[in-house]
């Protein structure tokens, strides 16, 4: 009988929790769970504008359908440990590409831009983003990553890691370029643009590169 077939999934969720501390000792807690899943790193991030807003970035690779993952029981057990009721949605997805623009920031002071969005035309998107790249140094970027949703052809998730929380703030809330990408961010479904700061990271095998995308 074949084997299946291995694939690579990054599931993203952004969150609010009366508990905000609680996140990082339920990933610990389940550490044996995730690495069933799959799992190959998690890193949690927690929002430098609004208090209690979550963002858990989870990569897995697996042999498992991802509908079997996102119906796993792991999932809601997280959830309400961490004291949230309403299971917000999980962006399920693949990386299409990354820009490694400048050098690491030190170890603990990575923020994070991240917001899920529709484009019409993710070629024409993913041009612009190449010739952006020397725009997103200038405004202090070190990394951007596209992901594209498995549900969704459409629906791209982009998060960019920045050194510094001043910058973060500015390039998501006053940038031409990022106001043009996130015109639908916020909008019905979409969460609003999350800025944030890594609190915490699991890895169950190194991962290749640096930083925590």
């Amino acid at each position: 009988m074949a084997r299946a077939t291995l694939r690579t999934y990054v599931f993203a969720v952004e969150f609010c929790t009366p508990q905000p501390d609680n996140v990082w000792p339920v990933l610990q807690r389940h550490h044996e769970s995730l690495v069933d899943l799959g799992a190959r790193y998690a890193f949690v991030y927690e929002s430098v504008v609004k208090p209690g807003h979550m963002f858990v970035i989870i990569g897995i690779r697996t042999e498992q359908p991802l509908l079997n993952l996102l119906r796993s029981h792991y999932v809601f057990e997280w959830f309400d440990a961490v004291g949230v009721s309403d299971i917000p949605g999980v962006f399920a997805g693949e990386t299409i590409e990354r820009f490694d623009i400048g050098p690491p920031p030190a170890a603990g002071s990575e923020l994070v831009v991240a917001a899920v969005t529709p484009v019409p035309a993710v070629d024409d998107f993913m041009s612009r983003v190449r010739a952006s790249v020397e725009e997103f140094a200038a405004a202090g970027i070190r990394r951007t990553v596209i992901y594209r949703a498995f549900d969704s052809p459409n629906e791209l998730m982009f998060v960019q890691q920045l050194a510094d929380a001043d910058r973060a703030v500015r390039w998501a809330h006053r940038s031409d370029i990022a106001s043009t990408w996130l015109a639908a961010a916020g909008v019905g479904v979409y969460p609003p643009v999350f800025v944030g700061r890594i609190v915490n990271s699991l890895r169950m095998t190194e991962p290749q590169g640096w930083g925590a995308l």
